[in-house]
């Protein structure tokens, strides 16, 4: 390697870095401003987090010429499947962030790894050995100390989990199964199909199915309401162009790891804008989670299986 491969390297390698976290910040603003408006119908708000996500998407691909591009396609019914198992998963996101407190809805988040490691082993045929299914039960077994009923979620003194609690703990979980089967789906999608051309898809279909849903009664929305809205979807939108952008600029082995800064910044906003203070379990079962997710990270990129790279896209939300 020459010397100025080997200064630019670092280079790239701090350009990824700083998108990701760019990503992470814009992911749980974009969480933020959904639990902030749980009093509008869930399908209203997925509209309007899928169709003005694609204003800073939409943006990128005109100044590079590519906008018409980005919708040629063979596989239009991959892309179909895709978009309907990620607006399922990011429904019941949104059901877990409105309620849960949103430090315990992004560290039940970190088990996605986990589920993407069982299903690639289930469904892939690809080798696991025995340290990282270790790992996926060590993460799970975070996950009960999270969540076991007869602790406290918080440090209100409460010390059983109420019914809008469990449902937000199943809805949790089954996000973070269903987001690692759309991993796959898209592993499989980008063998053939350009990263932009599944984000227009994804905002095309995805925006039209949810329109469907005013027919189920959507209610009038204030100003800032609406103003809500459309920045949770620039939010969501400029998140995922943050993610693409830390993936052309360094591989995910370098980067993974900072996503992991979410809970930092998901305790702050909690404890500032809804007064959320984490009980023990939650911080002591969180950090299990997220060692299992760092050592499945460090296994991966040691044996050069890591299934993070081939993620070209993030999947919704």
């Amino acid at each position: 390697m020459s010397e100025a491969a080997a200064v630019a390297q670092p280079d790239s390698h701090l350009r990824g870095i700083a998108f990701k976290i760019l990503y992470v910040i814009c992911i749980v603003l974009m969480l933020t401003l959904v639990k902030l408006i749980d009093d509008v119908p869930l399908g209203e708000v997925m509209f309007f987090r899928c169709f003005f996500s694609i204003l800073p998407i939409a943006g990128l691909l005109i100044l590079r010429g590519e906008l018409t591009a980005a919708f040629r396609t063979k596989r239009f019914v991959g892309h179909v499947t895709r978009t309907c198992l990620g607006l399922t998963m990011m429904g019941l996101t949104f059901v877990s962030v409105q309620a849960l407190p949103l430090p315990e809805t992004v560290t039940l988040q970190y088990t996605q790894p986990l589920f993407v490691v069982a299903f690639s082993a289930l469904f892939l045929r690809e080798a696991v050995g025995v340290n990282r299914w270790g790992a996926v039960a060590f993460g799970f077994a975070g996950v009960l100390v999270i969540t076991w009923p007869n602790l406290s979620m918080l440090t209100s003194g409460s010390a059983e989990l109420t019914t809008r609690e469990l449902i937000g703990i199943a809805a949790a979980l089954i996000a973070a199964a269903g987001v690692a089967v759309v991993f796959l789906l898209v592993r499989g999608l980008v063998k053939t199909e350009k990263p932009t051309t599944i984000t227009a898809y994804f905002w095309l279909i995805s925006s039209s199915l949810l329109a469907l849903s005013a027919f189920g009664g959507w209610e009038p929305l204030t100003l800032e309401q609406t103003a809500l809205l459309i920045a949770c979807g620039i939010l969501g939108g400029f998140g995922q162009l943050c993610m693409a952008l830390s993936l052309q600029a360094a591989p995910a082995s370098v980067t993974a790891s900072f996503e992991y800064t979410s809970l930092l910044f998901a305790i702050g906003l909690g404890y500032f804008i809804f007064g959320d203070i984490p009980g023990i379990n939650t911080l002591f079962g969180g950090a299990m989670v997220i060692a299992a997710g760092l050592f499945i990270l460090w296994r991966e990129s040691r044996a050069g299986v890591s299934s993070t790279p081939r993620r070209k896209l993030p999947p919704a939300p």
